[in-house]
């Protein structure tokens, strides 16, 4: 099958902006520091993204991308709202918002102590029938998207849509969490694009290239063989 113009405008944009993550410092390959997840696997490489704020001019051109990916794969006037999981996909939700002139809501992890309502957990002004776009920075397995899913949807929003500006993936899971819902994810770029971009460019020794090959073809098994056996951080 022959690529269409923007599948091929999607590969090229995954590579360059895989190449940012690079240059900017935001892949860190720290074998003795292992990231941890919330799933409770460990990798030997970790992510950064919001490193990619200091680079006023890379931010913008990943911005840029970002936007013509939700006007290609979402629609231009479909949106009412654009809300932002707390974490470190806010500040990709405020610039999209902004770009976007859009109401930014925000959506916390977890309800105030004493409070139960979903309300508690939305800052800021929905209303019930607005489509809204869920913006985080980076996915994995996907298990705590539909907690933040969940109070729009009780608000009465439509969720439908979940931009990350980073996509592990290699989790299999991620679609058994979102499928439910109904939310399909849209990434600007996977652990894939950041290795063919270090293979390509020579960022990396080949010991490092074979580790997070092993990692990325059988996360599980890499955990089992070096889980507890090195200091971990949790993912950001």
């Amino acid at each position: 099958m022959i690529p269409d113009a923007w599948d091929i405008e999607l590969r090229e944009g995954a590579i360059g902006v895989a190449r940012h993550l690079i240059e900017t410092g935001c892949v860190r390959y720290d074998p003795d520091h292992l990231c941890r997840h919330g799933s409770g696997l460990v990798s030997p490489v970790h992510l950064e993204g919001r490193r990619l704020f200091s680079y006023p001019a890379v931010r913008d051109e990943v911005l840029d991308f970002a936007l013509r990916m939700i006007e290609q794969e979402i629609g231009d006037g479909e949106l009412d709202a654009i809300a932002a999981a707390e974490g470190a996909g806010v500040p990709w939700a405020a610039l999209i918002a902004d770009r976007m002139e859009l109401p930014l809501v925000f959506v916390r992890k977890e309800a105030p102590e004493g409070q139960q309502d979903y309300k508690h957990r939305i800052e800021g002004r929905v209303e019930p029938g607005w489509r809204m776009l869920l913006v985080e920075q980076i996915a994995a397995d996907g298990h705590r998207k539909a907690r933040f899913a969940q109070p729009l949807k009780e608000a009465g929003c439509d969720v439908r849509d979940l931009f990350v500006l980073f996509q592990y993936g290699i989790f299999d899971e991620i679609q058994e969490h979102l499928a439910p819902l109904g939310i399909t994810m849209h990434a600007l770029a996977t652990w894939w694009d950041v290795l063919e971009v270090a293979n390509r460019g020579h960022y990396l020794d080949r010991k490092a290239q074979g580790e997070i090959h092993a990692f990325l073809h059988d996360p599980k098994r890499w955990t089992a063989e070096h889980q507890g056996s090195r200091k971990s951080e949790k993912a950001a």
